[in-house]
């Protein structure tokens, strides 16, 4: 006897199905699996890759072949996670000693399940502080951490090692951990679901201001839930990034000290604000002559970059000649095309009093690269921690999107080697802009949202008047 269904038990019966299948994926037990020859494949596709489109890839890692060798021969199961297979593709990439990698999209096979609320992940963000992990807004369902706890581990895995792990899937200059460090702090709670566990829940050892020491239990959420929870928890606080002006650039006054703040050479912001470098260079140098400025503070944290141009279009404001030197910097494309880029005549309005430059890790790329320029032409103090960016060169300048066949990942690889003559001011190998004065905060300063970096500026400007006859 055959059963007859009705259309809408069945579509009851279908949406159940389909609301168990949704489950299962959010908890990660459904999550699809590659064979180990589909695997390999990519992996080897994605090496070749990084061999035609990076031209630094033999200057910055000539071990680059043997590592991959060597992580490819610990593949020793027929088949692997998506995850498992993601942390494959960002460890080789990281081999490069590059950081200018793009590693999938939010729309992709790894992480759409993100956007579509089909993840549960740590509900917590975070604070690095000198290597330690402190909470900083909680998210969760049980809301009983406070602000500046540490946590000491995180399902029996001491946090220490977690940095460790998160560290090596994230492609960066050379030896540069700052980099990373503010990467992990930005994104600690997406990086733990895809790079450690996938789970429903936390085992979390803390440890209060106070030095006491506790155990408690935090239930993963998805995305909506964790905004849900921030808008009621945390509402006097906005979310997201200034749409102004202000977004770009900020020049204030205090008596003949001027601060300027460059947050972003996004060239979206460029072109929302119309601003063409050498116009808007002049501007500003043109009004702190106006206004007998003698001091400059200038403000490059979380400047990640974009636009080259707005580093190199400084140099003849801040240039003071002495540099006999007059070849600014070269590049070298993955075809073998080489360019050379001079240093511009000294502007007429460049800046003669002294310079105090703020960094930190994610001052990063068009960002760092400016950080660099002040240091070479302008002979800058800076200050804060080192940049993200390799002083010597790095890849980036345009990025050559390849498709790994059986996953369908996108990566994106650097595609132009970026090069400065031998260094005036650091002779370093595989470093950062490495600051005169190195900042360190602890999480009481976070918490009292104390600025180090604008203190200690203001600090030498005033020690320096001190000494003014």
């Amino acid at each position: 006897m055959r059963w007859k269904t009705s259309s809408r038990y069945s579509s009851v019966l279908h949406q159940g199905l389909l609301l168990v299948v949704l489950l299962l994926i959010g908890t990660g037990l459904f999550a699809q699996k590659l064979s180990l020859v589909q695997v390999k494949s990519d992996l080897y596709q994605l090496q070749n890759a990084i061999h035609q489109y990076n031209p630094a890839l033999d200057r910055y890692n000539p071990a680059f072949d043997k590592q991959v060798d060597s992580l490819v021969s610990t593949l020793g199961v027929d088949s692997i996670w998506l995850f498992d297979y993601f942390q494959y593709c960002s460890r080789l990439c990281a081999f490069s000693n590059e950081g200018h990698f793009s590693l999938g999209n939010w729309q992709d096979t790894v992480h759409s399940g993100f956007l579509a609320n089909r993840y549960h992940y740590f509900p917590l963000s975070i604070k690095l502080v000198q290597r330690r992990i402190y909470v900083w807004k909680d998210f969760s369902e049980e809301k009983a951490l406070n602000q500046g706890d540490e946590i000491l581990s995180i399902n029996g895995l001491k946090t220490a090692e977690i940095l460790v792990l998160m560290e090596k899937m994230i492609p960066s200059d050379g030896h540069i951990t700052t980099y990373a460090e503010r990467r992990i702090e930005s994104g600690f709670s997406w990086l733990y679901y895809l790079n450690i566990a996938q789970t429903d829940g936390f085992h979390l050892q803390v440890k209060d201001g106070f030095g006491i020491e506790r155990e408690m239990k935090v239930k993963a959420l998805e995305r909506k839930a964790q905004f849900e929870n921030s808008a009621r928890y945390y509402p006097n606080q906005a979310n997201g990034a200034e749409n102004g002006i202000d977004s770009f650039y900020s020049l204030k006054y205090d008596n003949d000290i001027a601060y300027l703040t460059l947050p972003s050479f996004d060239y979206r912001q460029l072109a929302k604000h119309k601003i063409k470098s050498k116009k808007f260079y002049k501007r500003i140098f043109k009004e702190l002559a106006s206004q007998h400025s003698k001091y400059l503070v200038i403000d490059l944290r979380n400047n990640s970059g974009g636009r080259i141009e707005m580093a190199d279009d400084m140099v003849p404001f801040i240039d003071d000649g002495s540099n006999h030197t007059r070849t600014l910097r070269q590049s070298l494309s993955w075809k073998g095309k080489l360019k050379t880029y001079k240093i511009r005549q000294v502007s007429k309005y460049r800046f003669e009093g002294k310079i105090y430059v703020l960094v930190n890790g994610s001052t990063y790329s068009a960002g760092s690269m400016l950080a660099r320029y002040f240091k070479e032409y302008g002979h800058a103090i800076l200050i804060g921690e080192e940049s993200g960016t390799r002083y010597e060169g790095f890849s980036a300048g345009s990025t050559q999107y390849i498709t790994l066949t059986h996953s369908q990942l996108k990566i994106g690889i650097p595609r132009y080697h970026i090069f400065f003559p031998e260094s005036q001011k650091q002779a370093t190998s595989n470093r950062g802009v490495l600051p005169l004065h190195t900042i360190s905060y602890s999480i009481d300063d976070l918490i009292h949202n104390r600025d180090l970096y604008l203190e200690k500026a203001n600090a030498l400007i005033q020690l320096d008047k001190e000494k003014q006859p």
